[in-house]
């Protein structure tokens, strides 16, 4: 055997280890890199999750003052059709939000159950409007207020997170929003002075 054949026959091993590092670092760059995309698009679609709670919120007060003692004469350029329209976009966006996380990730059945019950408590503003009837959660612990307090915090952790069932933050986000939404506070001034 000739010098340069033992010299390429030497040197295999080490474009073997070259090929090798460079394959296995591309493909640990490749997962680095879908892993980052999906948390990226965990993000923003929480992110629009927390808007369109947000929006349920203002067309819900602008909604129950509208067709309650104020109507349109206090709110002139106020319509029923635009805040049924408000009501629907908002409904369309958690319903596409609801879609991405669905198609993206392995849903338990309690994931399931607490995506379809959000989704069927958030319709109510929509009815209500539809029905031309005030939505009546005019207390914390009204039934389906409560549903909707409970399952927010649980609907936003499945997008965070594409899982119910980290550490129990869900539970936990859950119960902080519960008391944080109470009436407990409701006139906490009265009895506190110089707040």
């Amino acid at each position: 055997m000739d010098e340069l054949t033992k010299a390429v026959l030497a040197s295999i091993p080490a474009l073997v280890g070259v090929l090798a590092t460079g394959l296995v670092g591309a493909g640990l760059t490749f997962l680095w890199n879908v892993q980052l995309k999906r948390r990226e698009l965990d993000l923003a679609a929480a992110k629009r999750f927390h808007g369109l709670y947000g929006e349920f919120f203002a067309v819900w007060k602008l909604w129950n003052y509208y067709v309650g003692d104020v109507g349109p004469q206090v709110f002139p350029e106020a319509s029923r059709w635009k805040l049924l329209e408000r009501a629907c976009t908002a409904e369309a966006g958690v319903e596409a939000t609801l879609i991405e996380l669905a198609s993206r990730h392995r849903l338990n059945r309690t994931a399931i159950e607490d995506l379809g019950k959000f989704r069927q408590v958030y319709q109510q503003l929509r009815e209500s409007i539809r029905d031309n009837r005030r939505l009546e959660w005019d207390w914390s612990e009204h039934d389906a207020y409560m549903a909707f307090k409970q399952l927010a915090p649980r609907v936003a952790q499945l997008i965070r997170t594409g899982s119910p069932t980290r550490a129990g933050r869900a539970e936990q986000g859950a119960k902080a929003w519960l008391d944080v939404t109470s009436n407990e506070f409701e006139d906490f001034w009265l009895d506190q002075k110089g707040v």
